[in-house]
């Protein structure tokens, strides 16, 4: 989970027979406070501050579970090119420069963005609009029209386009969208490149 994200735990507990008890008193513990809090009235827990390791039990009366551990990710909150957004490629180039984005966190560190690693970056051509790879005149450089690149230590993720076939269009424009754990949209999302065939 993202720091200031919720995650609802769903907690059962059961007699020595292995049966469910329904309306059973629950109450969750968090055994790491700096890096979580417990939401009592919907039975979550919160991320307070990016971390692994943190912890959290159930406790029913004298039961007490197994501890779950919960890695806190320092939030996304913004996205954008390094680099050039467009790139005109030689009649001898079989594929396009990387097309590169950075992923970061402006929160953890005041004035100093923090490159964030290991997030998905989503790259989809999107003009012009091919009805299949196949009957596709340019890919992406995984010889489809959508792809997930990782963000290296540094925060980049890169892609690049490549020539499909005899002829290509005259340009090809490629989104690259980021998403935070709960799904909503890095600001800056998507971030647009052009990749002209002369």
């Amino acid at each position: 989970m993202e720091e200031g994200d919720t995650l609802r735990l769903v907690v059962r507990v059961f007699d020595r027979g292995g049966d469910s008890i329904p309306g059973a008193a629950v109450r969750l513990v968090v055994l790491d406070t700096l890096l979580l809090a417990v939401d009592s009235a919907d039975q979550a827990v919160v991320g307070r501050k990016p971390g692994a390791g943190a912890r959290v039990v159930a406790i029913s009366g004298v039961l007490q579970s197994d501890p779950l551990a919960v890695a806190v990710l320092a939030i996304a909150d913004s996205v954008g090119p390094s680099g050039a957004t467009v790139d005109t490629l030689a009649t001898t180039d079989s594929a396009s420069a990387p097309l590169t984005v950075g992923l970061y966190d402006l929160h953890s560190a005041p004035g100093t963005p923090t490159p964030l690693g290991g997030r998905r970056i989503s790259y989809a051509i999107v003009l012009p609009l091919f009805a299949s790879r196949d009957s596709a005149t340019a890919v992406l450089g995984n010889d489809s029209l959508t792809a997930t690149a990782l963000t290296a230590s540094t925060g980049l993720a890169a892609m690049t386009v490549k020539r499909k076939g005899a002829t290509q269009p005259d340009s090809v424009v490629v989104e690259a969208t980021a998403r935070r754990a709960s799904g909503a949209v890095v600001p800056g999302s998507p971030v647009r490149f052009v990749v002209r065939f002369p």
